[in-house]
Formats: C-alpha cells, structure tokens, sequence
C-alpha cells in the first residue's frame, strides 16, 4: 500500500460518525458528512439525506443533493419520490431534478405514478420518465397519451416523447394532433425533435385539419426538421394562406432549400414566390427579415427587388438594427447593380444613400465604383468622405485618372486624404510624386499625414531627400516630419542632421529627434551620450521621453542619468526613472530613492514603495516597515500590500 493510499485510508470518516453528522444542528457539519456519504457512496445515509430536502440551509441542500446524486440506486430513487407530494415547489423541484438523473435506476417505481389519482403526480412521472431512454418507457407514455383524462397531462407526456426522440412514438403523436390545441402544439414539437420521414408525414397530412394557429406552428417545425420533402406542399399551399401563415410557410421554404436553390424553381413558381418575398419585407419581426432577404438575395438582377429592400432600409433603425442593416447591404450587393440602386444615391434619405453607397463600394467589378464616381460631384460632404473611402479600398489601376482630378481639385480633406492613401499607398504612382510632396505643407494635420504615408510609401529616393530638406524649414511641424523621415528611413545615415535636431528651437522636433536616435541607432557610446544630452532638455516631455528609451535599452552606462533623474523638477520624470530602475533591480540605488521619501510628494511616495518593493534587499524592507506606520492611509496600504509582495517572495525563494 502507498503512502497516498495510507492517508485516504486515516482521513475517511466512519459510517457511524457521517450519519451522526447529518442529524446535527451545525450546518457545517451536515454539510461535511453529506459530501462524506457521497464520496462513499453510502447508501444507510440515504433516508437522513433525503430528510435535508426540507431543509432551511441552501448550502446543506446543495450538499445533499449532490451526495444523493453519487449514491443513487433502487433505494435512492423510491426515498425520493415521496417528496413530489411536498407542499413546497422548492422541495417538489430538488426531487424532480435528481430523479430526472437517476430514475433509470428505477424504472418501475417511475411506471407506477403514471398511474396515479393526483394529475400533478402523473404530470411529474411523466417529465421525469422522458429522461429515460426506455422501451417499456415508450410504451407507458404512448398509452397514457392516449388515454389519461387530463389534457395537462397529455401535454406533458408529448413533450416528453420528444425528448426521448423514438421513431416508434411517431404514429402516437400522430393521434395527439387530433386532440385539444394545448396537447397538438406539443405533439408538433416532438415530431420535429424525432425529426424522421414520418414526422414529416404525419405534419403535413395534418395541415388540412387543423386550426390556423397549429397550421402556423405546423410549418415552423417542418422548417425546423429542414426535409426538403415539405418544400412542394408547401409551395402548393402558398397561395391558398396569406398573411402570418404565408410569411411564415416563405421562411420555412428558404430554412429548407437555402437561398441558392431558390432559383431552381420554375418560372412562373419563381415569380410568384418573390412576390411574396418582397411583401414579407413589410413584416417587423428582425429574424424573419433576415430569413426573406437571404431569399431575395438569389433572385438576380432585378430592380423591383431591389427597390423593396431599399424601402426596407428607410424604415429600419440603422443605428439599433445593425445587423439587419448589414443584411440589407450583403444582400443588394448580391442582387447586383441596377437602376434602382442608382436612383438611391440620389435619394433625400439619408439611410438610403449611405446603403447605396456601401453597395456600390462593394460590388464585384467595376460597375459600382463607376456610378459613385458619375454621382460624386453631387454627393454632400458626408457621403463623398464615405464613397471615396470604399472606392480606394476596391479601386484598381483603371481608377487613377479619378483620384487624380480629386487630388488636384477637391477641397474636402477627407476626399483628399482618400486620394493620397489610394496613389501613393496602394498604387505606388510616382508620377505624382511633385502633387503629393505638396500636401506636405498643408496645414491641415490629416492631409500632411496622409501625404507622407504617402510620400514614404513611394519608396522614392529622391522623394526622401525631398522630405528631409525640409529640415531647415521655419516652420516646426515640416522639421519635424523631416527629422521623422530621417529615423523612418535611415537614422545611422542622417545621424549628423538628427544630433543637430537635438538644439532644434522647438521641443516636438527635439522629441522626434531623440525617438529617431533612440530607435534607430544600435547601441554605443555615442548613442548613450546622445540620450544622456537629451535628459538635460529644458522640456518635460523630452526627458519622460527619454527615460521611456532608456527603459528598453537600458545598460549601465545610463545608470548615472537615472539617478540623476530621481532629482528632475518634474515628478512624471522622477516616477518614469523609479519604475525603469524597479524593473531592472539595480539595488545600487535603494539608499538615494530612500532619501527621496521625506521630500517627495505623495504620487512619488507611492511609486517609490512599488519601486522598493520591486527592487527588495534589507535596507529596502526597513524602508517599507517604517512607511506601514505612515499617517496617510494610502501610504499605509500601499507599504502594507508591498511588504505583504516582498515577504511572500522570501518565502517562495526559501522553498
């Protein structure tokens, strides 16, 4: 025997010992010799468990419940049943569950309350017994279908039948359709679980005899069950219903075929079945409009189509229904372009046009793109910022001489923008390089960057050379772009201009500067001393922006910059050179960041903790000690939470 099996064998609680636990009043104890009686499967437990069911104490239900489940067995299941007459739902429930889990151990005792006087015990034998799969369990409940008195209970053994999804019960459920509306509706919804030849059968032979309300309910499970044998019935019967039940009928046909096979129809059959789809479009349910455009979307290149789904988009709320709206769309690129589609992007309806549009944008070849470009003079600004978009995303070669005049003519930044992405980006089109380098001085932010996304994506020596003489610009904003070219394309070979962009006038082009040389450059001497000039910049945000490279690239050449970060006049700065410090340990420091406490705002106080913690050593952790005594409750805390880190640590390393 194992060590392992010697400890279960010491730890496991005697029979006697569990069954005096689950008569105690401590509910802790119940619950420890109930999970006990389980893990044995004790089955002398199981009258005292059974007994908790009535219980106050959730947390003692839950045990029971599961040790219950664990023993199981003849016994078990004829203990349990008594408590389907309790008074409490609550109790009646717990039984219930666990009997629709291990009644299979005891199928007979389930039988017999089939066959009980209370309705509501038959109604809960019934239910449990679909659990079962059982043949002596069919027979019961195809039996009581028939004949139990109580229409609740006939119900509940349809439903239960299809749970159990046997062939064999089909030809029942097949009487149960005659019967009152409550038990057909039930019936239907087995038939479509059992989901054979038969239950088709049986579904549509019973169209003709029952109520529109179960013909509705009919043709929802012969869409559910999915047997393209339903499909010629219920094509004959379309022109026989109308309203609800036609849309419905509609939507089953294209669950059943999907929406490619539709076109298979005959001519005439396909004609009548789209006019019936377009009027199914005036229908408000979401699910059943994305079922009838599904279908449209195969009826090809027609324009009465196509104008009742574009009424469709002025009625839905395009800022809630997005979803149905995308289907709008995906389905009226399938269809294609046609006039209809045209005549939208003139509409006064702003949902409209912005359907059209993404159409139009989306559409395989060229037609789309070429009614947007016929109709963009006459688009306001939002639609032409939302055409011109799509069009250079979907745009080839053949659409150049169209970005072209736009980028010479528009005033629209966001059409010029398109414009540049479109020929410089995905077109490469150095020809227009001159125009491109030129909406590098406009002032508009946007424009000058899409111009040298632009620019650089040209992959143009000449174009770069260009963009880097502007480092002798007055204006700020072009040095800096040239700065930012140099480190893009070469910071080693621009490295003399990029240090004398270190004194530039303005801090943002000394920013870009020292990003440049940070990123760029391998690490060396001259790099360090690059980066240690930069900390003494009389800007803030150069020098956080610094500490930020030092903290990828750090060595400890710059260790002495740090340090003298820790006294910057800035407390960002101080806090960027704490953290790069923690993250690497350099325990040299501890003594110069203790000194800091006393004189450093509360901000920096806290970050010198985290730091303290990071770094750890004993000076660190009388450091951390005294801080636990601070008067500020939120020193306090974080002095606390960091020794808790810095203890546990010690312990794990002494494992």
């Amino acid at each position: 025997m194992t060590d392992d099996q010697n400890v279960s064998v010491e730890t496991k609680m005697p029979e006697q010992e569990i069954l005096q636990g689950l008569t105690s009043k401590d509910s802790m104890v119940v619950r420890q010799a109930a999970f006990e009686a389980g893990n044995q499967g004790l089955k002398s437990a199981l009258p005292l468990l059974v007994k908790q069911f009535e219980s106050q104490s959730m947390g003692i239900i839950e045990a029971v419940e599961v040790a219950v489940r664990k023993i199981r067995g003849e016994e078990a299941v004829r203990l349990v049943i008594p408590f389907l007459r309790n008074e409490d739902a609550t109790v009646r429930n717990i039984a219930m569950d666990i009997l629709r889990e291990i009644a299979e151990d005891d199928v007979q005792s389930m039988i017999d309350l089939v066959y009980d006087e209370d309705p509501d015990i038959r109604i809960f034998a019934t239910d449990i017994l679909g659990s079962i799969k059982n043949a002596s369990v069919v027979q019961v409940l195809s039996e009581a279908l028939v004949h139990d008195p109580e229409v609740n209970v006939r119900y509940q053994v349809a439903i239960s039948l299809g749970e159990i999804k046997d062939p064999k019960c089909v030809e029942v459920l097949k009487q149960a359709i005659s019967d009152e509306e409550w038990v057909q509706y039930a019936a239907i919804g087995a038939l479509a679980k059992i989901r054979d030849a038969q239950s088709v059968d049986v579904l549509l032979q019973a169209l003709d005899t029952v109520s529109p309300l179960v013909v509705s309910i009919i043709i929802e499970a012969l869409g559910d069950i999915g047997s393209v044998k339903a499909v010629p019935r219920l094509l004959e019967y379309l022109a026989k219903w109308d309203g609800p039940i036609r849309i419905k009928a509609l939507k089953a046909i294209i669950q059943i075929l999907g929406p490619n096979a539709l076109s298979f129809l005959g001519a005439q059959q396909l004609t009548s079945f789209q006019e019936y789809m377009i009027e199914a479009l005036k229908e408000k349910d979401e699910e059943t409009l994305m079922v009838i455009l599904s279908g449209l979307s195969s009826v090809g290149m027609d324009p009465a189509v196509t104008k009742a789904i574009l009424e469709l988009g002025k009625r839905i709320d395009a800022n809630v229904q997005l979803e149905l709206l995308q289907k709008i769309i995906d389905t009226l690129k399938l269809i294609g372009y046609n006039e209809e589609l045209e005549n939208a992007l003139l509409s006064d309806n702003e949902i409209v046009r912005r359907i059209a549009i993404e159409t139009c944008g989306g559409l395989a070849g060229k037609g789309g793109r070429f009614v947007l470009k016929r109709h963009f003079e006459q688009m306001n600004s939002e639609d032409k910022k939302h055409a011109i978009n799509l069009m250079a995303t979907n745009s080839d070669e053949h659409d150049i001489p169209f970005f072209v005049n736009q980028l010479e003519n528009s005033q629209e930044p966001e059409v010029i923008c398109a414009a540049l992405r479109f020929l410089g980006v995905k077109q490469k089109h150095m020809e227009l390089a001159p125009t491109m380098i030129k909406f590098l001085e406009s002032e508009n932010q946007n424009i000058h960057d899409a111009a040298l996304e632009a620019c650089l994506a040209l992959e143009d020596e000449q174009t770069v050379l260009k963009i880097t003489s502007y480092k002798d610009s007055e204006r700020a904003d072009l040095r800096k772009m040239a700065v930012y070219t140099m480190g893009y394309i070469n910071a080693e070979f621009f490295f003399e201009d990029l240090a004398k962009a270190m004194d530039d006038s303005d801090p943002s082009v000394r920013k870009t500067a020292i990003e440049a040389i940070g990123y760029g450059l391998p690490q060396s001497e001259t790099k360090n001393k690059m980066l240690m000039f930069a900390m003494q910049d009389e800007d803030k945000d150069v020098r956080l922006n610094t500490v930020g490279i030092m903290s990828e690239q750090m060595n400890e050449e710059l260790i002495p910059t740090l340090v003298s970060a820790l006294s910057d006049t800035d407390d960002w700065v101080k806090m960027r050179a704490l953290e790069v410090l923690g993250l690497y340990k350099i325990d040299s420091v501890v003594q110069t960041i203790i000194d800091m406490i006393p004189t450093s705002e509360k901000l920096v106080k806290l970050k010198i903790i985290e730091t303290l913690a990071l770094i750890g050593g004993d000076q660190a952790f009388q450091a951390l000690l005294g801080l636990v005594a601070s008067d500020d409750s939120d020193i306090q805390h974080a002095a606390q939470v960091a020794m808790e880190s810095f203890t546990r640590e010690l312990g794990e390393n002494d494992e």
